[in-house]
């Protein structure tokens, strides 16, 4: 999912948990899990991609148009949630509970939305065991899916990553999603 959409669903969500819970520490903790684990991504571009341009447009870039080489993204892991889910268990901790819902909820969304763009498992992907098997390689793990030039900065925070058109298809006018089985009226809409 696009960053701007994490922080839409994240905004909605950290309203909800003020609204229905009252607790700062928890929606703060809500707003942790559901945006700023993203952090990882930065964390991956500096360490392991050795990208060196710190602007907000050059790393968006590198991941909107698909120029990873190298997938850990520590924080985006079935294991590591397994981890916290246990700890916040055991101890009750309300942020860590919190931490759990925002970033369960930002999972979530990244298996439905990423999972359009890999020809591969999306569903493996975010076992940090299966992208060490493949060497954290993202060839390996996601394909090379064809994605389009990121645009505007606003644009790309937005959208996020988007397969490009192939220039020899004809285009294809979608017709009412009820007539194809499997869709709904949201199918057609830009992510």
């Amino acid at each position: 999912m696009s960053p701007g959409g994490h922080l839409i669903t994240t905004a909605i969500a950290c309203a909800a948990s003020q609204a229905t819970i009252g607790s700062w520490c928890f929606t703060a903790a809500v707003a942790a899990g559901g945006f700023l684990i993203d952090i990882d991504h930065v964390v991956d571009y500096v360490l392991f991609e050795r990208g060196r341009r710190l602007t907000p447009g050059a790393f968006l870039r590198h991941y909107v148009e698909g120029r990873t080489r190298r997938v850990v993204l520590a924080l985006h892991s079935y294991e590591v949630f397994l981890a916290l889910l246990l700890a916040g268990w055991w101890t009750g901790s309300v942020p860590l509970l919190g931490y759990l819902v925002g970033g369960l909820m930002h999972l979530a969304l990244d298996v439905i939305w990423n999972g359009r763009l890999t020809p591969r498992s999306i569903a493996a992907f975010y076992s940090l065991a299966y992208r060490a098997v493949h060497r954290f390689e993202s060839a390996r793990l996601l394909g090379t899916p064809d994605l389009a030039p990121a645009g505007s900065f606003w644009a790309a925070f937005f959208r996020g990553a988007a397969l490009a058109r192939r220039r020899d298809a004809a285009p294809v006018e979608p017709g009412p999603a009820s007539s194809v089985p499997g869709t709904t009226p949201f199918a057609n809409l830009p992510s």
